[in-house]
């Protein structure tokens, strides 16, 4: 009888279960923080309450305020997706547009539960989501690979307006707000500062 580990189908189940304990530690997190509020929870509260050790924990999540402004498991490969998804050809912000409505589409609800948590929490007031460094150096290399004609200085230009029309919009979402007025403020925001972005400026001869 076989005894063999590998393969495919045993990399998918390692994946779920990473999937589902970094799932169950994060509900537990957020049911603390929502309870108690975020300041007065510890990293041991929350492992006791996912049922999990305090150093399992620790492999999932570098500290509590991880636990906040990550919004899923899957986020950074979800954010790859988008970007890998738009058309060749599609101007630039007309493509920052999309993915920046598709990642709101899929992570609106744990930004608002970011947001709520941070009005009441010193600590993850100094939090700088909802988009990271990061996403806007993801950003900025798939634009190079994708606009190779623009110079980097416009690249991040556009990149730089939009992820700000993007904060500027969440900043004046209000908590009782439907998603679909959240999410029109957005577009509407965009729209707003892309009026003036959507060309490229030419390079003088």
């Amino acid at each position: 009888m076989s005894t063999d580990t590998g393969g495919p189908r045993a990399a998918g189940l390692r994946v779920r279960k990473r999937e589902q304990t970094w799932l169950a530690i994060h509900a537990a997190a957020l049911s603390l923080f929502e309870e108690h509020g975020f300041d007065a929870v510890s990293v041991d509260q929350i492992a006791a309450a996912a049922n999990v050790a305090r150093g399992t924990f620790f492999n999932y999540f570098d500290n509590k305020e991880e636990l906040v402004v990550t919004y899923g498991p899957h986020e950074k490969e979800f954010q790859r997706r988008l970007m890998q998804q738009r058309p060749d050809g599609e101007p630039l912000w007309e493509s920052l547009t999309e993915i920046i409505l598709g990642y709101l589409d899929e992570f609106e609800a744990q930004i608002v539960v970011h947001l709520r948590l941070k009005a009441g929490s010193p600590t993850l007031s100094r939090s700088g989501r909802p988009m990271t460094e990061r996403l806007v150096a993801d950003l900025r290399d798939w634009a190079r690979e994708r606009h190779p004609h623009l110079a980097e200085p416009e690249i991040m230009l556009i990149i730089n307006v939009a992820v700000a029309a993007l904060g500027t919009a969440v900043h004046y979402w209000q908590p009782d707000q439907p998603v679909t007025e959240r999410i029109a403020a957005v577009r509407a925001m965009l729209a707003r500062a892309g009026s003036g972005l959507a060309t490229p400026l030419t390079t003088p001869a």
